[in-house]
């Protein structure tokens, strides 16, 4: 990467974690029902795992923006941050109308590339 593009997605990615960060504040949040058995495996409670979505920096970045695979028009952002000494992947998108969106909230094995780790 250059840097003119290092910089676009250093950008882009502090704008989305802004928007989650105002989200999860307004109340405009959801974890699917899928990472409920996630959280118990990571000992968090949704308030704890909300709390770990809403400090995650540029520093956790991993992957996107892709477009979602059901084609609705959002964009999916992954992360990666260690919690409780697990290394989690965790998956988010904004929906225009359903607010925040936690896809996936897990232990990962990886692998992942965390470009901006440091």
């Amino acid at each position: 990467m250059d840097d003119v593009t290092v910089n676009a997605k250093k950008q882009e990615i502090l704008w989305f974690l802004k928007e989650v960060r105002a989200r999860i504040s307004s109340g405009h949040f959801n974890f699917l029902h899928r990472c409920t058995d996630s959280l118990a495996n990571l000992g968090l409670t949704v308030a704890q795992a909300k709390q770990e979505i809403f400090s995650l920096r540029q520093k956790n970045y991993d992957r996107g923006p892709t477009p979602d695979h059901i084609n609705d028009g959002t964009d999916v952002w992954e992360f990666g941050k260690i919690i409780n000494g697990k290394m989690t992947y965790i998956k988010l998108k904004i929906h225009p109308k359903r607010g925040c969106i936690c896809m996936s909230f897990k232990e990962s094995k990886g692998p992942f590339t965390l470009p901006f780790y440091k």
